[in-house]
């Protein structure tokens, strides 16, 4: 994420995605990418910004009681690139694609909470990955197993337990009744309300500590 040259590229990638759906968006074509459509009443969107500002609260008054809120990443300020594109492309790919949407209602919301587990924990708090010393000489994954690392904290507890209780709001935004047309920019809306909420709260705290 303290990459500068990653962030650029994941953000020029994201536009280059983006740009896909918002064609599809804007030409109102039957077809096109999976919730590639228009939400036109302002409501979805500031239930959908309200709900994941009230789940970033909880989250964080959890952190202060628990006396886990100083166990935080530094970041750089032009990581905000990556938590900008990260809010939209992980909507593209989880709540576009990865749902079932046509084989009924249980089948459907058994699929969003399965892969909701799966976006949860990909995020890299039980676990961190870092290149062995001796990467070249090993295979894919004598090279997986010898550079993860696992981590059983109250911390990533925490903060797994709500990035799931996240994933599953943005899926109930998608498929909410509000939106009926099961627009992507509803949950893009609050996802990205909730990545620039932790980048801002990072800069406020400190753990926003250079340009680079």
């Amino acid at each position: 994420m303290n990459d500068p040259f990653g962030n650029i590229f994941y953000f020029v990638l994201t536009l280059w995605l983006a740009s896909i759906w918002w064609r599809d968006i804007r030409s109102g074509a039957k077809g096109g990418q999976p919730g590639a459509t228009a939400c036109k009443s302002l409501a979805p969107y500031l239930i959908a910004v309200a709900g994941t500002l009230l789940l970033l609260a909880a989250e964080t008054v959890g952190e202060l009681c628990l006396g886990i809120a100083d166990q935080q990443t530094d970041v750089s300020a032009i990581a905000l690139l990556a938590f900008v594109s990260g809010a939209i492309v992980e909507e593209l790919v989880f709540r576009a694609y990865l749902v079932v949407e046509t084989r009924g209602e249980t089948l459907k919301w058994l699929s969003i909470v399965v892969f909701s587990v799966v976006f949860a924990l990909l995020h890299p708090y039980f676990w961190t990955f870092e290149n062995p010393p001796d990467a070249d000489a090993l295979s894919i994954w004598e090279r997986a197993l010898a550079g993860t690392q696992f981590h059983f904290t109250l911390k990533a507890a925490w903060t797994t337990a709500f990035i799931f209780a996240g994933s599953l709001w943005f899926y109930f935004v998608r498929f909410f009744r509000f939106n009926p047309a099961h627009s992507i920019l509803v949950p893009i809306a609050a996802h990205l309300a909730k990545n620039l909420a932790v980048f801002f709260i990072k800069l406020a705290e400190g753990h926003v500590t250079s340009w680079f």
